[in-house]
């Protein structure tokens, strides 16, 4: 086992002259379809072809100086395998047989002249053909010949090349190279729920060709050349364009079904998608049992390493999911397609099942659009406003901020208090939209309330709040917690509706609570006077609101708590808490 595992073997062919014996090893190569890569005086290197029953791997024959007839035989993987199932051992053995068998078909008179011709033909001047071949096999071999297309690999190179394009073209319009900003890659087409479901459907397409960073973009190039050369010889250029395509357009509608509010983008669902068609094949067409054993081995390591680094946060592994079983099916479909024996029908079959998945994603993505939680339609009216460009950009809070200052400025000369003023909503004032994807909560809040980045629960061990605003004195917090069992879930909704005592026992007055509705949301609602400061100085009295929502199927408390100094600020509050929803 090794990154490029390798075997080492001896062969033994005493009696013959070096170039006789360069001259079993050629005719054993050709016999056994190898490359011939290079030849020289004391030995040869040939290269066994990268398809389906090889990774490709490199033999170097090297013809020990001195000795009667002894040759050092290397076989080693040309690409990350981990383990070569045993294959490097099978190449030097089925030279060594195939060698064997060519000098037994030989009289020594024949293979005397064939060596001396060989000597003859290597000492000969090159024809101008033979260059131009040379200089053509030269391009074919060399790394550029993957992004060239050619007769046979059309649709790898020419979508290598797009992909390439447009990243080139991204960077040359300012955007980040290593780490693109949320707005250029919203801008660029990437797939996010809002956006894509509200009338942006070509971002289902365009997203597979965007990448988030020139590393991002490497890595997906280089699993993409991986599957590309060894797949697009099986199922032709036609059928790789489209399973492109059609495998990305269903990873991006599988991402917006599971967290739609995620930006995607990236070719790394396509990618799967063709794994996925790959794996189909391994499976269920035939396939010589040791080549489809380590291919197998080799592209489930692959799915499962990525599958599971998809689960870090910042990873879509819903799109590499969404990918990899539509690919698989459409593998199947491929797979049925080549029982037939016309190439006609075939097509046919092909045509067919291709339609069957894309008829799968527009079904799958009219359901979505028709189903679009009305935060998107608040979010695509930001974004066609250009307040998301502005929030994005951070012109939005340093207008806030500027409107803070001139607000304090103004209180400073007419006030003494500690507090900040609060300002109240401005002209120049909009709502923006709020929303966390692991509770489903959203809400909106007005410009004029600046919202708290990086806030941190009452103690250390404490959850974050999702939300914090702030203007002025006046403060809305928002927390969810949720619990690991029932009697803990039910203990914490008793003790957050148990309200105050006086000396008599009874509720104190100065608490009221109330059951309230909230956009379908059933809450309680407990109200108090608040004494800031110590109990024997003036301090500042002001009220508090909570609201408290019960999540019976989730066992999570939202609990929304409003501190209000200023009156106006309560016409806010009230405005912002009653914008609030949380999908079940």
């Amino acid at each position: 086992m090794a990154l490029k595992p390798s075997y080492n073997d001896q062969l033994h062919l005493p009696g013959l002259s070096k170039t006789e014996i360069l001259i079993l090893a050629l005719e054993a190569s050709q016999k056994l379809e190898w490359n011939i890569e290079e030849v020289t005086p004391e030995g040869a290197r040939f290269e066994v072809p990268f398809n389906m029953y090889s990774h490709g791997e490199e033999i170097t024959f090297t013809i020990e100086p001195g000795s009667d007839g002894e040759v050092a035989v290397r076989s080693q993987s040309s690409s990350v395998q981990f383990v070569d199932y045993g294959k490097n051992r099978k190449n030097i053995q089925k030279l060594r047989e195939t060698m064997e068998e060519i000098k037994t078909s030989l009289t020594p008179e024949e293979l005397t002249q064939k060596a001396k011709d060989f000597e003859e033909e290597c000492n000969r001047p090159l024809t101008e053909e033979e260059k131009a071949y040379l200089e053509e096999e030269k391009k074919r071999n060399s790394f550029w010949s993957f992004f060239i297309p050619r007769k046979g690999f059309m649709a790898t190179p020419i979508l290598i090349d797009l992909n390439l394009l447009v990243f080139i073209v991204m960077i040359a319009s300012g955007v980040g190279i290593m780490s693109p900003s949320t707005l250029s890659l919203l801008k660029w087409g990437a797939d996010f729920g809002p956006l894509t479901l509200t009338g942006d459907w070509w971002r289902a397409v365009t997203c597979n060709f965007i990448h988030i960073g020139a590393f991002h973009l490497l890595m997906n190039m280089y699993a993409f050349m991986y599957v590309g050369l060894l797949l697009e010889d099986l199922i032709g250029s036609r059928r790789m364009f489209m399973s492109y395509l059609l495998t990305g357009l269903c990873s991006a509608v599988f991402s917006l079904y599971m967290h739609g509010e995620t930006i995607s983008a990236g070719a790394s669902g396509a990618i799967f998608g063709l794994y996925g068609i790959f794996l189909a094949f391994l499976f269920f067409h035939r396939i010589a049992k040791e080549q489809r054993k380590a291919l197998l081995t080799s592209i489930l390591i692959f799915v499962g390493y990525n599958l599971v680094y998809g689960m870090k946060a910042g990873i879509d592994n819903a799109a590499h999911i969404g990918g990899l079983l539509s690919g698989f099916l459409l593998g199947i479909i491929y797979v049925c397609s080549y029982k037939f024996e016309k190439a006609d029908a075939q097509r046919t079959v092909s045509i067919l099942g291709e339609l069957g998945i894309f008829c799968i994603f527009l079904f799958s993505f009219l359901m979505l659009c028709k189903n679009v939680p009305p935060l998107y339609q608040d979010i695509r009216g930001e974004w066609e406003s250009g307040i998301v460009e502005a929030y994005l950009n951070g012109e939005l809070e340093e207008e806030n901020e500027n409107g803070n200052q001139s607000g304090r400025e103004t209180a400073n000369s007419s006030s003494t208090s500690q507090y900040p003023p609060y300002v109240p909503v401005g002209n120049n004032d909009t709502w923006l939209s709020y929303y966390d994807a692991e509770t489903n909560f959203s809400c909106q809040y007005p410009t004029n309330w600046r919202k708290i980045t990086g806030a941190k629960g009452l103690t250390p061990s404490a959850e974050p709040p999702l939300l914090r605003l702030v203007n002025g004195a006046n403060q809305l917090t928002i927390t969810a917690l949720t619990y690991d069992t029932q009697k803990e879930f039910e203990h914490i909704k008793k003790l957050s509706l148990t309200l105050p005592r006086n000396a008599q026992g009874e509720p104190a007055e100065d608490y009221k609570q109330s059951n309230v509705n909230i956009n379908g949301l059933s809450m309680t609602r407990t109200t108090n006077p608040l004494h800031i400061g110590a109990p024997d100085e003036p301090g500042e009295d002001i009220q508090q609101i909570v609201l408290h929502y019960f999540q019976e199927s989730k066992k999570r408390t939202f609990t929304i708590v409003m501190l209000v100094y200023d009156e106006e600020a309560e016409t806010d509050l009230n405005a912002i808490t009653s914008s609030i929803q949380i999908t079940q």
